[in-house]
C-alpha cells in the first residue's frame, strides 16, 4: 500500500500517494519544482496553470527523447547480435 507524501512545488503544498521510497518521491518532486521554477523565470507573467502545462510538456519531451534513444539502442543491439 502506498504512502502519503507532502511536497512543495512553486511554494504550493501538494500531497500524493506513492509506492516509491520517500527519497525517490522527494527527488521526483524536487525535479518538478526545479523545472517549474526555471520556466517561471522564463515566463514570469504566466499563470501557475500555464507554468504547470509548460512544465508537463517539457518533461514529456524529455521522456519521449529518452524513449526514442532506448528504442534506437534496442534496435542496435538486435541488429548487431550474433
Amino acid at each position: 500500500m502506498g504512502k502519503e507524501v507532502e511536497v512543495k512545488i512553486l511554494s504550493n503544498k501538494y500531497s500524493f500517494i506513492t509506492d516509491r521510497n520517500l527519497d525517490e518521491a522527494l527527488s521526483i518532486a524536487m525535479f518538478v519544482d526545479e523545472e517549474t521554477r526555471r520556466i517561471k523565470q522564463e515566463e514570469p507573467y504566466s499563470s501557475d496553470n500555464t507554468i504547470a502545462i509548460l512544465t508537463a510538456l517539457n518533461i514529456a519531451d524529455k521522456l519521449f527523447a529518452i524513449a526514442s534513444e532506448i528504442e534506437k539502442l534496442e534496435n542496435y543491439v538486435v541488429v548487431n547480435s550474433p
